[in-house]
Parts: structure tokens; sequence; C-alpha cells
């Protein structure tokens, strides 16, 4: 059975399946699917949860293991295996196919992934286990979606949005679900059950929240040279100084550098970010910057913010410091500014 997630909980009420595969491009659908399995589970008496993580060299006998072993202190136990890369191999594939063509009793086997690609969601283990099951996909909630998706999570928390409220709410997360629910839950707080018009908007959530120094470490890591731009522009527009920015950027350059000489040891990304400590939701754009980056690049870029930081305290030095930062915000987006056509407009510029 194929479940959307807002298929999900109508489904869950019904009858709670022995198998499902969560899976899926936004991280907030996925972790909201999976909360909902385990409290119809919970519901129905499932009291123990056992998890597995799929990593290098992964030993695939755990599986069976685990959903055939008798508990001690639960007679129905949740089996959820954790493979974000969606990729188990042919031994993995056979061993959960054979799970789902004999669903282990008093066993609820949930496999969790990340994006896959069209091949992996029509390999025969996803086929078997959406078979045997459910399988629910978080499509990308984009363009023209993400504003009616929006009035839906603020309707579901009880507020009753007007149209300029909606349109800036929208702008402001930039289709970021994650953003936006944090977004949804601050105004619902501030306002129960209240209709919101742009201004509690405007007093609810900062201007500035989706354009902090940790979100250009993002959009960095990603490559959206573009979006870096913005955020730069953002920030100073909103009166925030290079040396507010380089603490929090210069952490996350150290931990990319941390990363990415694990990666250059082990060649594998998800195993760099566990070993460098990146908890799991973040590891995403990590992964996609490890592969067009090497560790040199990323030490010059640290040593680049301490030039940074003496052209911001210098006389008359801040403008260069604002051209310098851009300058290596693009470059480690992986794009080559030229500094006469870029330019993040400056306070006197907007007077």
């Amino acid at each position: 059975m194929k479940l959307n997630p807002n298929q999900l909980a109508a489904a869950l009420a019904r009858s709670l399946a022995p198998v499902y595969v969560v899976a899926g491009d936004e991280p907030l659908l996925i972790q909201e699917s999976l909360d909902a399995i385990r409290a119809a589970a919970r519901k129905r008496g499932y009291s123990e949860r056992e998890v597995l993580d799929v990593e290098k060299g992964f030993d695939w006998s755990r599986v069976s293991q685990a959903c055939d072993s008798l508990s001690l202190f639960a007679s129905l136990r949740i089996v959820e295996l954790r493979m974000p890369g969606g990729a188990p191999g042919t031994e993995g594939s056979a061993v959960l196919q054979r799970l789902a063509e004999r669903p282990p009793q008093d066993v609820l086997f949930i496999v969790v992934c990340g994006a896959l690609e069209t091949k992996q969601r029509n390999s025969a283990w996803f086929a078997a286990l959406e078979s045997a099951g459910a399988s629910v996909y978080a499509w990308p909630i984009d363009g023209d979606k993400f504003e009616p998706w929006l009035e839906e999570r603020l309707r579901g928390a009880g507020l009753k949005p007007d149209a300029e409220a909606l349109q800036l709410l929208a702008e402001r997360t930039e289709g970021n679900t994650l953003a936006a629910a944090q977004d949804i839950a601050k105004l619902a707080l501030l306002f129960p059950d209240a209709a919101i018009g742009i201004e509690q908007v405007r007093e609810a959530v900062a201007d500035s929240a989706r354009f902090d120094a940790f979100d250009l470490n993002e959009r960095m890591l990603s490559g959206d040279a573009a979006g870096v731009v913005r955020s730069l522009g953002h920030l100073r527009e909103e009166g925030v100084e290079v040396l507010e920015l380089l603490g929090a950027l210069t952490y996350g350059l150290r931990q990319w550098a941390n990363v990415q000489a694990a990666f250059a040891s082990s060649g594998d990304a998800q195993r760099a970010c566990e070993a460098a400590y990146v908890p799991r939701p973040r590891q995403g754009p990590y992964q996609k910057a490890l592969r067009r980056t090497r560790l040199p690049q990323i030490y010059g870029w640290m040593r680049k913010t301490a030039v940074i930081d003496q052209l911001a305290k210098s006389t008359g030095g801040k403008e260069q410091a604002w051209e310098e930062l851009l300058t290596l915000v693009m470059a480690a987006a992986g794009s080559a500014p030229k500094i006469s056509q870029t330019k993040i407009p400056s306070v006197a510029q907007r007077a």
C-alpha cells in the first residue's frame, strides 16, 4: 500500500500494518510519520523498540535475529532499521524480501530511508515491503505546493491566517518545512485559536530567522551560491556586523573540515558525518559538499576568516571586510564571485 504523509493518520486509525518503509525528501514529514506510527503502535501495546543503523560492513543477520528474538520485557516490539542511503545491497535486499514474505509475529518492522531515486523505489526490496505493509514517501513541498501546505498546517494549529499573513510567512520560511513548523508553533503559542494577519506574523517571526549565520553555513554546504548572497545581504540590511557572523562561520568551517578529513579516510559520507558528531537531521548538506570540496580548500577559507576579522577591526576596513566575506561564502558555495558585479548593499546605498 502506498501512502503519503497526509493519508497516514487515517490508515493508522483503521489498522496497523506489520511493515512500514518510510522515506522521502522532507525530514520533517519523515519524522512526523515515524512519530505517528510509533504512537499508534504504543496504543496497541508495542512497548519495546530496537533500532539498527545500516553502516558500511553492516551484518544483515542482525535484522533477522532482532525480529526473531524473544523479549524478556514485552510481547510486542518495534524493530526499526535506519538505512539513510536506501541501498541494502544484494544481501540486505534478500533479507528484507524474506521478512516481507513472512513478517515476524509480534514485531512491527519499520525501515527508514532518506530521499530515494526512482530505481530504488522500484527495487525488489522496496516493492516487497510496500506489498507486505505500507510505504510512506514524503515528496518535496516546493513551488506552488508550499503555500497550501503552510495554510493547512496553520489551520491545523487552530490559526486563521489571511492571505497577506500566509504570503509573508511563506516568503520568510522560503520553502523550508522545518522552519515553517517552528514558526507556526510560535504563532500558536502567542496567538492561540486566533485570526492571524501580517502584523502578528511580523511580531512573532523575526525577519532574520531564516538568514542567520548558521543558515549561511547550510547554504554554503548545499552549494546554494544565490542563497548565500541573499542571506548575507539580508543580514547586512538588518544591521548585523561582520564580526557577529565570523564566530558561527568559523565554527561551521571547522566542523566542515572535520567531516572532510573523516571522509578522506573512509570514503563513506554518512560515517564521516557521524565521526564528526554531525546530527543526523543536518547531515544532508554535508554529504552534498564532501565530493565537491577538498580539505586544503576549507583550511584556506578558515585562514580567510582571520583576514576578514582584521579588516573588520581596522579603521576604514568595514566595506572591504564585507566584500571579502562575500568572496569567501560564494567560494565555499562553489561559485567564483566577481566583486565588481556582485555587491552586498551597504547602509549608505539603502539610505
